[in-house]
């Protein structure tokens, strides 16, 4: 089997994208809005209580997903499934951004505060996800990896 590869913060994924996404404001409040890179056919809400709390490793060779985080925050870990090449992303409420992941990645996520809500759009309806579904230990790179430091 080979080594999983941390890949240079510089470098991206083929397949990931990492982007802003706008957010407008004025007296009424906010809006932000969220555009799509594939069809999506179901979208879902995992809201951790607390932080710490990791969700590892899960992945499609089917289904693309992009993740958004409304409230909170999360570390991200996205793997390709066969380079094992691995790259962390981070999605905090306060800066509006989405991390889109291709098929064939695997994905994993751990909060950074408490009652963050993650909102995951997906290519695939949920028995197609269950037909694609591979996954590893959440500590395939080491428990460290989910460590959050605190600044």
């Amino acid at each position: 089997m080979k080594t999983p590869k941390k890949v240079d913060n510089s470098l991206n994924l083929e397949g990931v994208s990492y982007k802003d996404i706008p957010r407008f404001g004025d007296d009424r409040g906010e809006f932000t809005n969220i555009e799509f890179e594939c069809s999506f056919k179901r979208s879902y809400i995992i809201k951790n209580n607390k932080s710490g709390v990791v969700r590892a490793f899960h992945g499609h060779k089917k289904e693309d997903k992009l993740f958004y985080v409304p409230k909170g925050a999360f570390k991200f870990i996205v793997m390709h499934m066969d380079k094992l090449e691995w790259k962390e992303y981070t999605l905090l409420s306060s800066v509006p951004k989405v991390l889109f992941v291709k098929k064939g990645y695997y994905n994993g996520f751990v909060s950074l505060s408490d009652d963050s809500l993650l909102v995951v759009y997906s290519s695939s309806k949920m028995q197609e996800s269950k037909e694609d579904d591979y996954r590893l230990p959440f500590d395939y790179l080491g428990k460290k990896i989910w460590e959050i430091n605190h600044r």
